[in-house]
């Protein structure tokens, strides 16, 4: 048993050395970074846990590089900072910087690796890639206006009476499981515990540096009993989840569509569309797989954003008073925004531009892996490198973005006060990159779009009173996980005025 082991480890090790052999022996030389052990690398060097985003961000101005690189146990890894090296990278070469690298936690033992957002460049992917993509075309969100207009009409009946977090998951919800499987308000409302489990496995499983399997896969093998391998209980229990959400609303959708009675949805006209000469078994794990990945990849996202936009409408009062200005001048007070008025609610536009930069929900993106050696600006990117986009230190580049600390929307509009093509939109940067750009980023800007208008338009937000009637600020911290959620906060909406009582059914008179 002990030579076993021993010669396990030795193999282990010369698989390590030739690793770091194949790396570091190129005739040109890798992006700069921190100093590199044998073997090792910069097992030490590489951010575990909290603000990655942050440290990534003082590497490039401690190595005065916008592309880092760090190795450690025989992984590449290269870090992009600057939206211009993305732009080259990810999106430009995109036929070799489309894969995705593997995750133990997150890819195997949860099973999230079947869905499109996180599986490899591979045949299964390019299926799910097209359903998603004839599902919610890049551009094309107008199909969708009418219900979500419908959905975010009914969150403004919800903010006065519920907790905020409460009500944009269930707005996030039903949104999403109309577009994705053809669901009602209810039905949708039936599925959010499960689904918010679900999503939030993802999350948590998905933060770099929270499982120690990730940087050693052998524990994978250990039993759940084993002292310090209470992770693989937690995978089994997100596991059942994910299965759980996954295989019902798409079992209900098949049977409708059988039936004829389902509602137009991504899932539905996929199942229609299904070529019935070829394996039909195949083809429904694609279409089950893309659904769940569009409500994976679109539920607490959309809610990290909106809830971002509330807090900073409470930490920014001179914004929201800007942003009502402009509602009340277009459209009258009292009235509720369409899409038809977006070109002329500029500001609006613009605070949905500054709540994605400000506050990015992914500030570092969905890892990339590169297929093949490359040479960029004549530095060597390695096959099999983990390429990370830091989206935070693109969103708060200097020169892109002056003063990037501030919350401040006017950063793009002109002299005018039109929108400025100038000025880099943040969603260029925020929805992902080349042939892994969001399929839902149409979708996602459109809702919350309306939703800002929509909200702005009925109520003013105000910060919850403490027991002296004084207002209570709220943190300033973000959280730590992969997505950029704010800290828990409470807050007062309050009508702007007497028809919007009315029309809300907040009118008690």
């Amino acid at each position: 048993m002990i030579l076993a082991v021993a010669a396990l480890l030795v193999l282990s090790l010369v698989i390590l050395y030739e690793s770091w052999r194949k790396t570091f022996s190129h005739q040109y030389p890798l992006p700069p970074g921190p100093k590199k052990l044998p073997i090792v690398g910069n097992l030490f060097d590489v951010p575990k846990s909290g603000r990655v985003w942050l440290e990534y961000a003082e590497l490039s101005r401690r190595y005065k590089s916008d592309i880092i690189h760090l190795g450690a146990l025989g992984n590449s890894i290269v870090i992009l900072n600057s939206a211009r090296i993305a732009n080259e990278l990810l999106d430009k070469r995109s036929s070799i910087y489309s894969s995705r690298p593997f995750a133990v936690m997150l890819g195997e033992l949860t099973g999230w690796g079947s869905v499109f957002a996180f599986r490899p460049n591979d045949d299964l992917w390019k299926a799910q890639r097209k359903i998603m993509n004839q599902a919610m075309p890049i551009g094309e969100s107008q199909r969708f206006h009418p219900m979500l207009i419908r959905v975010t009409q009914d969150l403004l009946r919800d903010l006065p009476h519920f907790d905020i977090l409460e009500s944009l998951h269930t707005w996030a919800a039903v949104l999403i499981m109309d577009a994705t499987y053809g669901f009602n308000t209810e039905e949708a409302k039936a599925y959010l515990p499960t689904a918010k489990v679900a999503t939030e496995s993802v999350v948590i499983a998905g933060t770099p540096g929270a499982f120690y399997v990730d940087q050693f896969p052998i524990l994978k093998y250990l039993p759940e009993w084993f002292p310090g391998a209470g992770f693989k209980r937690k995978a089994r229990e997100w596991s059942d989840m994910r299965s759980k959400m996954t295989e019902e609303p798409f079992r209900l959708t098949k049977e409708r569509v059988a039936m004829g009675t389902a509602r137009p949805s991504l899932a539905s006209v996929a199942l229609e569309q299904m070529d019935h000469d070829q394996d039909l078994i195949k083809q429904e794990e694609v279409i089950k797989t893309s659904s769940v990945a569009a409500y994976g990849g679109g539920s607490d996202t959309t809610v990290t954003a909106l809830q971002s936009f509330i807090w900073a409408m409470l930490m920014n009062p001179e914004v929201q008073t800007n942003a009502q200005h402009e509602l009340d001048q277009v459209l009258g007070v009292g009235n509720l925004p369409s899409f038809n008025e977006e070109a002329s609610l500029p500001y609006i536009t613009a605070v949905v531009r500054e709540t994605l930069r400000y506050n990015p929900v992914a500030p570092i993106g969905v890892p990339h892996k590169l297929t093949e050696d490359d040479i960029y600006e004549g530095f060597f990117l390695p096959k099999g490198s983990v390429i990370v986009p830091n989206v935070w230190s693109m969103l708060y580049s200097v020169e892109d973005y002056p003063q990037p600390h501030l919350f401040n929307p006017s950063r793009f509009l002109d002299a005018n006060g039109n929108i400025n093509p100038k000025v880099k939109n943040p969603a260029a940067s925020a929805f992902g990159f080349g042939r892994r750009i969001c399929p839902g980023k149409s979708i996602a800007l459109a809702s919350l779009w309306i939703a800002v208008a929509s909200i702005l338009s009925c109520y003013s937000i105000e910060p919850e009173l403490n027991e002296n009637g004084k207002p209570n600020k709220p943190q300033t911290d973000s959280g730590l996980t992969l997505l950029n959620q704010v800290p828990p906060f409470k807050c007062r909406f309050v009508p702007r005025s007497k028809e919007i009582e009315v029309f809300l059914g907040l009118d008690s008179s």
